[in-house]
């Protein structure tokens, strides 16, 4: 979706029935003005990106296990009403270009997906991510973008690790 396409849809309530879905009625007005914020630091980053895709990633909380893979696929978790917001724009330039608010950005090509002794952070586990989509099978692409989380911790990493998302364009 074009960039000024998402604005005048915010702007004019055409997602307001995917807000409201996913947001608390009198939160959705403060929620648009969080994702116009987003678009805007996304286009003063990325001012060559025209096109992008916006996602809303749930917070959640473990009630009884933690990570799926230390507990053999059983755990019991709830979403909350907190959540990354992830502006992005793909192209082909084989790589993968993010910023969290407060945080740096990163880069991971794609043309290097093989582990890196002492990564650690961020581009460790994007490019753990990307490494395992492409021995799937799973066709990759770079991508820029910008992410912003209600919650007080690292949007990327959680970003990443969410188990689903809602694509808002």
């Amino acid at each position: 979706m074009k960039i000024q396409d998402f604005q005048d849809n915010v702007t004019c309530g055409g997602f307001d029935n995917i807000f409201a879905n996913i947001y608390k009625p009198q939160d959705i007005e403060s929620q648009k003005s969080r994702y116009m914020s987003a678009v805007e630091k996304f286009t003063a980053l990325y001012p060559n990106r025209n096109d992008i895709h916006v996602y809303s990633a749930p917070g959640r909380t473990e009630i009884g296990g933690n990570h799926t893979d230390h507990q053999h696929g059983c755990v019991i978790a709830g979403a909350v009403d907190l959540d990354v917001i992830g502006v992005a724009a793909f192209h082909d330039e084989n790589i993968i270009r993010i910023k969290s608010e407060g945080y740096d950005e990163f880069a991971v090509s794609l043309d290097d997906l093989d582990v890196h002794m002492g990564e650690k952070g961020s581009s460790e586990i994007v490019r753990g991510i990307a490494a395992r989509f492409k021995d799937l099978g799973v066709e990759i692409s770079g991508f820029d973008m910008y992410t912003t989380s209600t919650e007080q911790i690292d949007a990327v990493i959680h970003f990443a690790a969410y188990s689903g998302f809602v694509n808002i364009t």
